[in-house]
């Protein structure tokens, strides 16, 4: 049991520091939106993906969301980075196979995300995969693919699904011309 939770603990503190000097970045993001419930909505949009550690997001859609869908401009996971999993989740590694580890992590503060499922490359520490069951029955996955620029490790494509009471869709996205450190002032991600 000992030696289980020190390679879990190995593993988190690998995925903590794949880019240690990365702090913030912007990347122009383009995705395909197909929902399969009303409205029918299929669109691509081009939106702007900002993040500043610790752990600041905003997505800014700039083309290609109707009007119909304006209410779905403010969804986006929050995705805390593994270096605050532990703050914010009660963590189990659920399997390991020596190339890929399965994470539970449970909120420590009861909301609408009951349990999240992360899938992660033992040998890379980047997340593959991850799936949010929500208090409502639904639940909303994501696979992510990472590429190297600037010498960084980052997320160059993502598919993801979303199964709601009320809605179900589907989106698969790239991530390019990523801004390296800029200087992004928190109140960007007030707005």
């Amino acid at each position: 049991m000992k030696l289980f939770v020190i390679l879990l603990a190995d593993l988190l503190a690998r995925m903590a520091v794949v880019n240690p000097g990365l702090h913030s970045y912007s990347a122009t993001m383009h995705a395909h939106v197909a929902l399969s419930t009303f409205p029918f909505l299929s669109t691509d949009i081009v939106a702007t993906y900002y993040h500043k550690d610790p752990d600041l997001d905003k997505l800014s859609i700039t083309s290609g969301l109707p009007v119909v869908a304006q209410g779905f401009s403010q969804l986006y996971p929050h995705i805390v980075p593994p270096s605050r999993w532990g703050l914010v989740y009660v963590i189990t590694k659920s399997s390991d196979d020596g190339k890929t580890a399965t994470f539970t992590l449970v909120p420590r503060k009861n909301g609408n995300v009951v349990r999240v499922e992360a899938t992660v490359d033992d040998a890379s520490a980047t997340v593959r995969s991850m799936r949010w069951d929500y208090a409502n029955g639904g639940w909303a996955s994501m696979n992510e693919h990472y590429g190297l620029v600037q010498g960084n490790t980052v997320v160059v494509s993502q598919t993801g699904h979303v199964d709601e009471p009320n809605y179900k869709g589907d989106i698969t996205a790239t991530l390019s011309g990523y801004q390296m450190n800029p200087n992004l002032p928190d109140a960007l991600f007030t707005q």
